[in-house]
């Protein structure tokens, strides 16, 4: 199962992951204080559940921001910045870039809110989130084993 992606954004196409440090620094990031000044974090699933609610397939299947919802804009922005780091690479007019804390900060800082709308910030960060929560099933090949069987399998023929 893959948990990285690859997505258009900034200047290029990046590669966004959250391997478990950046997971950890996200929920840390984003969590918040308590009245006696402890720190609690805030969950990747809940901060996926609060972006979720704006968003909506539209007739291509793209997701698309719908209104309303209950993201906050530091979730949506550290997740675009750790994804970055996590992802560690990039493709910027045919060249392929190394990405590092500096260089995820700065392309978030020039290509996150405010620098876009928060609709379309939000639904990168939640392709990273969904990425990272759910992954992708990679196919596998057919085994030549297997397609002799289908073939010959009296079951599945109509």
């Amino acid at each position: 199962m893959d948990t990285a992606v690859e997505l258009e954004f900034a200047d290029g196409t990046y590669r966004f992951w959250l391997p478990m440090p950046q997971l950890l620094e996200l929920e840390r990031v984003c969590g918040m204080k308590d009245g006696e000044g402890r720190q609690h974090s805030k969950s990747v699933f809940t901060m996926f559940e609060e972006m979720s609610r704006g968003l909506v397939y539209d007739a291509d299947e793209q997701v698309q921001y719908a209104g309303g919802g209950a993201s906050h804009a530091l979730d949506i922005n550290e997740t675009l910045r750790l994804g970055l780091i996590g992802g560690k690479s990039g493709m910027v007019n045919g060249v392929e870039i190394e990405v590092g804390a500096l260089t995820a900060k700065r392309l978030v800082s020039e290509y996150g809110y405010p620098a876009v709308n928060l609709g379309d910030a939000l639904v990168t960060a939640w392709t990273v989130l969904d990425r990272a929560i759910n992954g992708t099933r990679l196919k596998k090949k057919a085994s030549p084993i297997a397609d002799a069987d289908a073939d010959t399998n009296p079951t599945e023929k109509a």
